[in-house]
């Protein structure tokens, strides 16, 4: 069978539609491809996200949840007194509360099952879970990557523009699929064990025409037309293929990019392991992508204010001369249009009512049938195998160079990756502050807008916690990323990595950090099966075996190597290839910016 892949035989922007209310989904959805909404999580629903993602970082939060002393004491903290409870943003009502308890108490018997849980999870799921500093798993993994990071300082591949903090041990970005460059084996599958003796092979990989220009895409917000960069890279990272058996064993079955499988066999076999680990996480945070708001309004408007003492007494003095010659009722109106200028002007400062839930608690298992779905089951699901892409790095911080300033919002891959979620492990931690994961997702601005009564948006405003004329944006909220921690969610929500720095300025300190990248299984793309090894230093190991090479001396034989033209690729030309695909990645991410600032608040039209 002639090999066929999107950008390699099939259009580069072929993309299946996806519908959230559809079951019959062709793929999963994506950040840059699909306008993926909430109606927007109210400041009390934020809180309520928050203190159900504190509680699940406690140790035992399990058995806690059922423990009457300590929940009354959690009662006590999260809803403070009556008036805070009603109209403090940092408060819960007692209604908010019963609510995450249930909730609480649902998760804790999930995890049981599943050994995690479900987070900031309104219409995407985003899944942590944890492990003990004596893990099998992470103990296996600091010594299989250790070859990786005992080398001369002059082979250490420090991450671009990252002021030598991040260490890159295993990158995608380097000796990526390169249109017009890359070389694809159509006729046959590229063998892991002797995936080197395959480089040259194939044929070039022509550049798709979806990269002449640019490209608009069936999206609620469309990407600009021509000029605009497309959202489909003119590099590609290079997945590796992954066989899940029936009982949730992997075997990673073609080379991981960068990743020599002679010199590093026991790296693979704990990947593998790593991927079994993740697989459940993958499973829940892509089987339900429907609305799970806690808290529904359907309106508010001016009455959900509490207008004091003075501004009562203002409003009332004010109209004395104004109401003579009223009637009761036109006075009532007066009184009540004065009280909406007041409004207005103290709109924020003015205290408002807080919502609650009014909907009783659904399960996501009862929220599955509902939808007519079942959990995914990767293995069952899609049994031709998974494309994982693979990432090892370490961030480093010394008394000279202490705190990490985090990363830019973004989502993982450009749209020809067809990335669908992320997996990833924090295995590995040294005198470091605690470092989060923010996490923030598009609001539908136009059904929010229905929601104020006309010229009463002031309300929303406060409600929701979002600025008129303000991006359709929200922060759901961030996760904890703590030693040990396994988190996992899908590709439609934009994160950020957070601030954080060395617990003692005197001494070093060090993050180690696996991810890896699940490409959607619904859209099978190039990978390490189809494309050989592209590195000329694996490729001139493989020569020198080779009579009358391998008689050469050392200088000769480097020179020839020295003087092959673009491919193989050298290292310095990888270095090159990896800066321009991080520009073109940072392009895409300012386009996917500008696109989701386009759409605004604007509680001004009904």
């Amino acid at each position: 069978m002639i090999l066929q892949r999107p950008g390699f035989g099939l259009p580069l922007d072929q993309l299946p539609p996806w519908n959230r209310d559809d079951s019959n989904h062709e793929r999963f959805p994506h950040a840059i491809a699909d306008f993926f909404a909430t109606r927007g999580v109210t400041i009390r629903e934020q809180r309520m996200l928050d203190f159900i993602n504190q509680i699940t970082d406690k140790p035992s939060w399990w058995e806690k949840i059922h423990n009457e002393d300590i929940v009354a004491r959690w009662r006590s903290e999260a809803c403070g007194n009556r008036e805070q409870q009603y109209t403090s943003e940092g408060h819960l009502s007692v209604a908010c509360f019963d609510y995450c308890l249930q909730e609480l108490r649902d998760k804790a018997s999930y995890q049981e099952k599943r050994d995690l849980v479900h987070v900031l999870d309104v219409g995407a799921t985003i899944v942590k879970a944890d492990v003990d500093p004596f893990d099998p798993l992470r103990a296996a993994l600091q010594k299989a990557v250790a070859p990786l990071e005992t080398v001369p300082d002059r082979l250490k591949d420090w991450h671009p523009g990252s002021d030598h903090q991040v260490l890159d041990l295993l990158h995608p970005s380097l000796f990526p699929l390169t249109y017009g460059l890359s070389r694809v084996w159509k006729t046959g599958i590229v063998p892991l064990e002797s995936a080197e003796q395959y480089i040259g092979l194939g044929e070039v990989c022509p550049v798709p025409s979806a990269l002449e220009g640019g490209v608009a895409i069936e999206r609620t917000i469309s990407w600009d037309n021509a000029g605009s960069l497309a959202p489909w890279g003119r590099y590609q990272w290079l997945p590796s293929e992954v066989h899940l058996d029936g009982t949730g064993k992997a075997s990673i079955t073609s080379y991981i990019n960068n990743l020599h499988y002679a010199r590093h066999p026991d790296l693979y076999t704990v990947l593998e392991r790593a991927v079994e680990k993740a697989v459940p996480l993958w499973e829940d945070c892509l089987s339900l992508f429907t609305d799970r708001l806690r808290i529904h309004v359907e309106e508010c408007g001016y009455p959900d204010f509490i207008a004091p003492e003075e501004a009562m007494h203002a409003v009332n003095s004010d109209g004395e001369d104004e109401d003579e010659g009223l009637d009761e009722r036109e006075r009532e109106w007066a009184v009540t249009d004065r009280l909406h200028d007041w409004i207005q002007e103290n709109a924020d400062h003015a205290q408002i009512i807080h919502p609650s839930p009014k909907h009783p608690y659904v399960s996501f298992e009862q929220r599955l049938r509902d939808a007519g779905r079942q959990r995914l089951e990767l293995h069952k699901d899609f049994p031709d195998g998974l494309q994982i892409i693979f990432k090892l790095a370490n961030i480093h911080l010394t008394p000279d160079n202490a705190v990490y300033s985090g990363s830019r919002w973004h989502v993982e891959g450009a749209l020809n990756e067809h990335i669908a979620a992320t997996a990833l492990f924090y295995y590995d931690s040294q005198n470091i502050t605690d470092n989060y994961l923010d996490f923030r997702q598009q609001v539908d601005a136009a059904e929010l807008a229905g929601v104020p009564v006309q010229n009463e948006w002031e309300a929303a405003v406060r409600i929701w916690g979002v600025q008129q004329e303000g991006p359709a944006l929200q922060q759901l909220g961030k996760v904890l990323t703590r030693p040990g921690r396994w988190l996992a969610f899908p590709n439609v929500l934009q994160h950020r990595v957070g601030q954080f720095g060395l617990q003692d300025t005197s001494k070093p300190g060090h993050r180690k950090i696996l991810a890896m990248f699940l490409v959607d299984p619904h859209i099978k793309i190039l990978s390490t099966a189809n494309v050989p090894p592209q590195r000329r230093d694996w490729w001139a190991e493989e020569v020198r075996k080779i009579e009358p090479l391998a008689s050469l001396p050392v200088e000769l034989f480097d020179r020839i190597v020295n003087v092959v033209d673009d491919f193989p690729v050298s290292w310095e030309k990888a270095c090159e290839t990896r800066e321009a695909l991080m520009a073109e990645r940072g392009r895409i991410a300012d386009e996917l910016d500008n696109v989701l600032a386009e759409d605004t608040f604007n509680f001004c039209e009904h």
